[in-house]
């Protein structure tokens, strides 16, 4: 059981880790450099941490609640779970930047949610295989 939690947590932190890497630095660059004066500082850099704490966190937390909430482990309840997941999360994160602040445009926070939506699907199938692999490995030796 320890063994298939941590399997699903770490195939999860390196998902949210590389498709972060994606959306941000990749797919949005264009439009956060045009927010570059009002958004960043040069000493960004110095704030890498707290991006590296809630993934590491926020991983173990959506793996952690999965491994509660889950009945049958099959790919469609991780989709579901997902979905459930990344609206409450995308929609809550996107909407109060865009309150909050009054420096994020509607159009970048309707991006982020649903990039963080599709995260959150694909997120929720990842850990569900891996419960799934895990439990179809351990029924087979």
């Amino acid at each position: 059981m320890i063994t298939r939690f941590l399997a699903a947590y770490v195939a999860v932190y390196i998902f949210n880790s590389l498709s972060g890497y994606l959306i941000h630095d990749r797919l949005l660059h264009q439009q956060y450099m045009e927010l570059m004066p009002i958004l960043h500082t040069e000493h960004i850099q110095h704030k890498i941490w707290a991006f590296i704490l809630t993934a590491v966190t926020g991983s173990f937390f959506f793996t952690l609640v999965y491994s509660a909430w889950k009945k049958s482990g099959s790919i469609s309840e991780g989709l579901v779970y997902g979905l459930i997941i990344g609206l409450w999360m995308g929609l809550s994160m996107s909407l109060n930047a865009y309150a909050s602040t009054g420096l994020i445009p509607l159009s970048l926070a309707m991006k982020w949610f649903l990039y963080s939506l599709l995260q959150y699907v694909l997120a929720g199938m990842l850990v569900a295989w891996v419960y799934h692999i895990h439990s179809f490995t351990k029924t087979n030796k």
